[in-house]
């Protein structure tokens, strides 16, 4: 017998040679312990073995036998977990704390823009909207090569499409904390063009160079497109959708983030020390 399958019995600590039903039965125990001990890496290591034993077990046993087979579903699920949270180990204390931090101002700075309706002007004057000005314009820029209603369209594109790749980055990286604070930004960016979209018909709102869409004919992105599109007189419904799904966002993100900083804690490098 290889030495690779020799090890992934050892991994699960079962004989050489075991049944599938005993490689499933010590897997489950495992999945149930770093339930409870938050050990990650056991859990990687421990499914690269069964994964492993299966697909031994799977092959000896030939393609028209009813051999046990680890469910298609199960592996997906396996795959996403450890996609979305990574084994974390020795996480130094001094970044865990730095990300709490993070966490508690996103936390805070999102509830506070969740519950305040498009029609008030709250978002237009946070912090994070004089980071998203520069993008939404740059745009504008970026596509106009398309015509000028992809490039009306194209600052509120551009607002959502920079978090969005950022997320992708982080995810790439395997830096999931980061990635759900891309995560949270994107849902910001809803919430930040929800009073913009509000306001097409009202024009009413003071834009880049102090000025309404009510001063400068065709000056207001979202009259214009609502306009083109026949339909203006949902602007307040299209709003209240582009907030409501920025705030979905904005939980989820919360919700990511919260179950990435359990586990970061779980494996702190002075608690394995201890």
């Amino acid at each position: 017998m290889s030495p690779v399958p020799e090890n992934s019995y050892g991994v699960l600590g079962v004989p050489d040679g075991a049944p599938v039903e005993q490689i499933e039965k010590a897997y489950q125990e495992i999945k149930s312990e770093v339930a409870r001990t938050g050990d990650w890496v056991r859990l990687k290591e421990a499914s690269a073995a069964y994964g492993t034993l299966m697909e031994m077990h799977n092959i000896s046993a030939g393609a028209g036998s009813h051999a046990v087979r680890a469910p298609a579903d199960t592996e997906r699920r396996r795959n996403l977990i450890g996609l979305f949270f990574p084994a974390q180990n020795n996480v130094n204390i001094l970044f865990f704390a730095g990300r709490c931090v993070i966490f508690l101002v996103i936390l805070t700075a999102g509830i506070r823009l969740m519950i305040t309706l498009p029609s008030s002007e709250l978002a237009g004057h946070s912090f994070f909207h004089n980071i998203n000005i520069p993008f939404h314009e740059a745009g504008h820029i970026f596509f106009g090569f398309f015509g000028d209603f992809i490039r009306t369209l194209g600052g509120s594109i551009m607002q959502v499409l920079v978090p969005v790749v950022c997320l992708a980055a982080f995810m790439k990286k395997k830096d999931v904390f980061a990635a759900s604070f891309a995560l949270w930004w994107t849902g910001q960016n809803f919430i930040d063009m929800a009073p913009y979209i509000n306001d097409a018909r009202a024009q009413e709102l003071i834009l880049i160079g102090g000025v309404t869409g009510q001063d400068v004919p065709g000056y207001h992105d979202w009259n214009n497109i609502l306009g083109q599109l026949g339909l203006l007189k949902l602007d307040h419904a299209i709003a209240n959708l582009s907030h409501f799904f920025g705030s979905f966002l904005m939980v989820l993100a919360f919700l990511w983030c919260g179950a990435i900083l359990y586990t970061q804690y779980k494996n702190l490098d002075w608690q394995k020390k201890s």
